[in-house]
């Protein structure tokens, strides 16, 4: 197994849910982490406390991906002297479901922001910025089929895909860049598990994937020297046979 001490890598929301499991793989395998947070600045500085307890120098950074100047200036002000960043996981996202006549333009644009906009153009930095390294980018199994009540967060997503593919091709071979696509992993913030379980009739394996499936992947990604431009499903083989989407009620799952 590649030890990765020598990769500093910038973690996009990655102090809470799947980030932090995400961050705790990557220290484990010997690389030195950089938490990015916006709101949630407690957890992102608990994390790296425990982060410490692995292995030393870690840290926790705050941008607001909205903002374009803090946007803008996050992967430069990594780059202390003496410091490099040779791998980026955009992890942060928001999920709101809303059916397409209803989509208003200023929820479009803050939802495909944050969604879209905001990890390409930190890919885009990370490219003009660093020498060479590794990039991940956090999808969902909804890329493969079509959920239009998922609106402006299916159009990043796919967006994202996209870019993903593109990317791969123009900066190799001195950039990998992949994406890891989770199915059923964590539910949204309140709703119980119990309100989701009847959506594992449409996963083939009949079981949720866990957020340290959701950070091997990223991991062998990472590690992986001849693979770029790939999306890597970690859903259960749901996105083979998902249903239409926008027939399942208010109950939703998403990583």
């Amino acid at each position: 197994m590649q030890d990765l001490s020598a990769t500093r890598v910038l973690i996009t929301g990655g102090g809470i849910r799947i980030g932090r499991a995400i961050a705790l793989a990557f220290a484990r395998a010997g690389a030195r982490i950089v938490v990015h947070y916006n709101r949630s600045e407690r957890e992102a500085h608990e994390l790296v406390k425990d982060l410490e307890q692995i292995t030393p120098g870690h840290e926790a950074v705050k941008a607001d991906l909205l903002h374009a100047t803090a946007r803008r200036e996050l992967i430069p002000s990594l780059l202390r002297p003496g410091e490099t960043l040779n791998c980026l996981i955009n992890n942060a996202s928001v999920y709101r479901r809303c059916p397409l006549a209803q989509l208003q333009s200023d929820r479009f644009r803050e939802d495909y922001e944050i969604n879209f906009l905001a990890p390409f153009l930190l890919m885009r930095d990370f490219a003009r910025y660093c020498d060479e390294g590794s990039i991940v980018n956090i999808l969902d199994q909804r890329v493969a089929v079509v959920d239009p009540s998922s609106s402006a967060y299916g159009f990043a997503k796919k967006s994202l895909r996209d870019a993903t593919e593109a990317a791969a091709v123009q900066w190799a071979p001195r950039i990998r860049v992949n994406a890891v696509a989770p199915g059923l992993v964590l539910p949204p913030r309140g709703v119980a598990p119990e309100k989701v379980r009847r959506l594992l009739r449409y996963v083939p394996m009949a079981q949720t994937s866990s957020p340290g499936e959701v950070a091997e992947a990223c991991l062998f990604l990472t590690r992986a020297r001849t693979i770029t431009g790939q999306v890597l499903y970690v859903d259960g083989g749901m996105h083979l046979v998902s249903p239409a989407m926008h027939e399942l009620d208010e109950a939703d799952y998403s990583a």
